[in-house]
């Protein structure tokens, strides 16, 4: 493969999760003025907003499963690497591409149990909303689509020698590049 061409898929990897993240950002502010409005209406004005429990049920899903992609994609999910670091490189490599296969698993699982879900309940309607129930569990389909394929991507740049275990120095440094 050409050095353009893996730019480019890792480039439009990288900017399809940054809109990801910012999509994320921007339900997570909507999120907040909705329930801010419906705090508001309903004490101080006495009169509730009845679509504001079903919209904070919509909004809240989509904004977690959204930004779970960019913390995959990032390495920023727990990991303890204490013991991983122990062993020899060969071995820390193989520690590596079998928590990103078992991760690869869980996720194909919960991509195919969500959207299963999703179509059980595509016939239920939110009363107030008047939208499917079904988009309640489709941000667990689109997430973990996504999950899915940046860990084979992941993978395929650990095959190729291109992603090394990260080390727990160099994710401290990362925070303290983020301050």
């Amino acid at each position: 493969m050409e050095p353009g061409k893996k730019r480019r898929s890792f480039n439009f990897i990288d900017k399809t999760v940054q809109i990801l993240d910012l999509a994320a950002c921007g339900l997570m502010a909507l999120l907040t003025l909705v329930v801010f409005s419906e705090v508001l209406s309903r004490y101080v004005f006495n009169y509730p907003l009845v679509f504001s429990n079903e919209l904070t049920q919509l909004l809240f899903p989509w904004t977690i499963f959204l930004g779970i992609i960019a913390v995959t994609k990032n390495e920023g999910h727990l990991s303890i690497t204490f013991f991983r670091e122990l062993l020899p490189k060969a071995m820390q490599k193989l520690a590596f591409i079998f928590s990103k296969l078992v991760m690869l698993y869980f996720s194909f699982y919960m991509l195919v149990s969500s959207y299963n879900l999703a179509q059980t309940v595509s016939n239920q309607v939110l009363p107030m909303l008047r939208i499917s129930r079904a988009w309640l569990f489709y941000s667990v389909v689109v997430s973990f689509a996504a999950i899915t394929i940046i860990l084979i991507y992941q993978l395929v740049l650990i095959f190729m020698n291109k992603l090394e275990p990260p080390r727990e120095e160099d994710l401290l440094d990362d925070m303290d590049n983020a301050r």
